[in-house]
C-alpha cells in the first residue's frame, strides 16, 4: 500500500515523495502481471481545493505477449498527474481527474489510483517485440521459436462457397 499521512499535508504546502520496491510490496492487485521492480517519486502541492499531485512511476513489469503469451520484461516510464480534493465539492464532477478524499481522513491511499495509471499507460496489445509471430493455431507452437509442419491454408468450410466467385466478370 502506499499510503501518505494526511498530517504531513497539513503542515506542509510541497512536499516530495519516494518509494521503490515491488508490486507485491505495494499491494498492486489490479495489475495482472508481475511488477518485480518500481520507483515511484512524485510531488504533492496545496492547491485551492487540497492538493495536486505530480509524479513519475519507472520500473520493470514482466506481461505476457498478446501474441505469443510469453512473459518478457516491459519497461514502465508512466507520469501520473492528478487533483487530490480533501472535502466533498460540488465544483467537481464524477467525470473530472480527480481523487476525492472525505475531510475526517487520516491518511490518503494511492495504491488503486498508481494501478490505474499503469494499466492507462500500457498499450491495448502488448507485444514481446514488433514483429512477434504468435503461436501456430493448429498446434499452438511458439512461431518465434520454431516452425511447425501445420497446414497453413485451413479455411473455415462456412466460407468454402466464396471460391467459387469470380470478381473479373
Amino acid at each position: 500500500m502506499i499510503k501518505i499521512p494526511l498530517q504531513r499535508l497539513r503542515h506542509d504546502s510541497d512536499l516530495e515523495f519516494h518509494f521503490e520496491g515491488s508490486g507485491e510490496k505495494f499491494g498492486f492487485n489490479k495489475v495482472d502481471f508481475p511488477v518485480p521492480d518500481a520507483d515511484i517519486q512524485f510531488r504533492l502541492i496545496e492547491v485551492d481545493h487540497g492538493y495536486f499531485l505530480t509524479g513519475q512511476l519507472t520500473g520493470l513489469a514482466q506481461p505476457e505477449c498478446h501474441r505469443c503469451l510469453t512473459q518478457f520484461d516491459y519497461d514502465l516510464n508512466v507520469q501520473m498527474d492528478t487533483l487530490i480534493v480533501l472535502d466533498d465539492s460540488e465544483e467537481f464532477t464524477p467525470e473530472d481527474d480527480i481523487v476525492d478524499v472525505p475531510g475526517d481522513t487520516q491518511e490518503i491511499d494511492l495504491t488503486d489510483f498508481i494501478q490505474d495509471a499503469i494499466v492507462l499507460a500500457l498499450p491495448v496489445k502488448i507485444l514481446c517485440k514488433e514483429d512477434c509471430q504468435g503461436l501456430c493455431a493448429q498446434c499452438g507452437t511458439n512461431l518465434n521459436e520454431s516452425s511447425c509442419d501445420c497446414e497453413k491454408e485451413n479455411i473455415d468450410p462456412r466460407w468454402e462457397k466464396l471460391k467459387e466467385l469470380n470478381f473479373e466478370e
